[in-house]
């Protein structure tokens, strides 16, 4: 019995509670926490921006195929971008990877701008950018 009542008085006391958490999108620790998340999609515009941008990129290769083939791909991403939580990766990466062998010049602004989680694309696009980035500056020979 005095065990448990030691026990007891252990876990009362116990006032300092440590978490290390990495990629959580919530936590709550200890009696009666609790968590709230905010998390920001990308706004229309946002997602205006981003792809505009991309669009004026594309608008000064100077091949026409180069430049319609990028904005086919710049169209598709942009519709992905605009189902937020909803974009597919497997759409996504192809049209990633289809930009890196059209137009690695567009390639690379889109990547830069997809791992930037200000921009509000979601996180799929930051997943797919990460391995994109990771497995094109291996073939590029760059460390980008």
């Amino acid at each position: 019995m005095n065990k448990k009542k030691h026990h007891q008085k252990g876990i009362q006391n116990n006032k300092g509670i440590q978490a290390n958490i990495i990629n959580a999108q919530s936590i709550a620790v200890g009696k009666g926490a609790t968590a709230i998340v905010n998390q920001k999609t990308a706004s229309i515009n946002e997602i205006d921006e981003i792809f505009s941008h991309l669009r004026e990129k594309a608008e000064s290769l100077k091949n026409k195929t180069d430049r319609d083939e990028a904005n086919l791909a710049i169209s598709a991403l942009e519709k992905e971008a605009r189902k937020g939580d909803d974009a597919q990766e497997k759409i996504v990466a192809k049209w990633v990877n289809f930009l890196f062998e059209t137009a690695p010049d567009i390639w690379d602004v889109a990547i830069t701008t997809f791992l930037n989680p200000i921009k509000g694309v979601s996180l799929v696009f930051q997943k797919v950018a990460d391995r994109s980035k990771s497995g094109k500056s291996n073939i590029r020979g760059t460390n980008k």
